[in-house]
């Protein structure tokens, strides 16, 4: 906005000269006086007419260059601030795939699977609970939740994080570990690694639930460490099912021919 009036004022002061420039006036120059409009000159006897003709004459030109350009620059000038103030305030407004609404959707990545974790752990043999997470509702709203932060923080400036450090993450010569360290600096990058990290978790834990439903094993607490840490929480639900004499799952792709 500042940016805007310097400009406008500058456009101002030049159309006052240019209208000025245009109106009879006469000039002393040392000891000789020029008239703008009719380019008289009235020498002096103590400076040849050469010399102070050619001084009348550069600034006469002077005069009339700024006249006759200032103002098409000006106007430059003007269109320039006014589409630069256009897009700083439209740069500054908030839209949906703002920063702030990445960290509301970080919030609704951790909190929300919260309920249906506690259906699964709790109760998970009440028709409530079938009904729930029968479906693949709740794990595809946690993975639209996830997409929006992608696709969120892809349209910040700075993006999820820069590309040349993520692919420092699968530089197997160079320090993987160092490299996603550094990555964890950056918000966005930390919100998208969350949230799917948590969408994951509760995909696994859905079906560790399901496993034990078709075939009559104890889950609770596979699903409760499938929550906490992910990955052991299967392992855990592989060792129940060994122990119990159920055995590991077979080939379901195997079976999915069978049945065709």
């Amino acid at each position: 906005m500042q940016r805007l009036l310097l400009t406008v004022v500058t456009s101002l002061i030049c159309g006052a000269l240019r209208s000025s420039a245009f109106a009879p006036r006469t000039t002393s120059i040392s000891s000789g006086v020029v008239s703008s409009q009719t380019a008289e000159y009235r020498p002096s006897s103590s400076r040849p007419p050469s010399t102070r003709l050619n001084v009348i004459a550069s600034l006469d030109d002077v005069a009339m260059l700024a006249s006759s350009s200032s103002q098409p620059m000006i106007e430059h000038a003007l269109s320039s601030a006014l589409s630069t103030s256009s897009l700083d305030v439209a740069s500054s407004s908030p839209g949906i795939l703002s920063a702030e609404n990445i960290k509301v959707a970080f919030s609704v990545a951790t909190f929300f699977p919260q309920l249906p974790w506690l259906f699964l752990i709790l109760l998970p043999n009440t028709g409530v609970t079938k009904k729930l997470m029968g479906g693949y509702e709740v794990v595809t709203l946690c993975c639209l939740v996830h997409f929006f932060i992608v696709s969120a923080s892809i349209a910040q400036p700075d993006g999820t994080a820069p590309m040349a450090e993520f692919a420092d993450v699968f530089d197997p010569s160079g320090d993987p570990q160092k490299a996603m360290v550094g990555m964890m600096q950056y918000p966005n990058f930390v919100s998208e690694e969350w949230s799917h990290v948590l969408t994951w978790d509760l995909f696994v834990g859905r079906w560790i639930w399901l496993d034990g439903l078709r075939r009559g094993i104890f889950t609770c607490h596979s699903v409760l460490l499938c929550n906490l840490i992910g990955p052991p929480g299967l392992l855990l639900h592989w060792l129940t099912c060994i122990l119990t004499g159920k055995g590991l799952p077979g080939n379901e792709a195997a079976s999915i021919e069978e049945e065709a």
